[in-house]
């Protein structure tokens, strides 16, 4: 068991910028429990299947990971039936810029991971607009959105842009 302190933000990243960061980590991850604790299996990391386990909520949580044998990791992927989420993830510095795919195409969020919560921020990354913070707005939770209808992720990843004050426009999302 680790403590995990991280931030999450929600972002717009400028058109040409997608363009430029390469192939990333594509990442399909099944929910197997949510709640108390939330029991995850992510497929697509470099290091191979794992297995985490999250307790608590917030910028600080008890995690606990495994690597998994492939057989296990289909296994466990099956046990998630449709709490599934795909995206593609990209490492910038030390930031971690997630790009949502299918029905929450559009929504692209991004975390750091600190070594204690008072840690100042580093700049984000060049083209990259922190719009809000969504550290304590558990719908942004992987696992919530996971438990999603297909037409209320789209609903979902739409309007958490609407939300923001002083951003008008959805035209590059749609």
């Amino acid at each position: 068991m680790a403590w995990e302190i991280e931030r999450r933000f929600l972002v717009r990243v400028v058109d040409a910028v997608w363009y430029t960061l390469g192939e990333g980590n594509h990442y399909r991850q099944g929910y197997i429990r949510n709640g108390e604790p939330s029991v995850r299996i992510r497929i697509g990391e470099p290091r191979g299947a794992v297995l985490t386990c999250k307790v608590g909520s917030g910028i600080r949580r008890e995690e606990t990971e495994a690597i998994v044998p492939d057989d296990m990791a289909v296994r466990l992927m099956e046990a998630a039936e449709e709490r599934v989420v795909e995206k593609i993830r990209w490492k910038l510095g030390p930031w971690e810029l997630d790009r949502f795919l299918g029905s929450l195409e559009g929504l692209a969020l991004m975390e750091i991971e600190l070594q204690v919560e008072t840690d100042a921020l580093p700049d984000p990354p060049e083209g990259i607009q922190i719009l809000r913070e969504v550290t304590d707005d558990n719908r942004f939770v992987s696992g919530r959105l996971a438990r999603m209808a297909p037409k209320k992720q789209r609903k979902f990843a739409k309007k958490a842009y609407k939300e923001v004050t002083g951003w008008a426009g959805l035209s590059d999302l749609d």
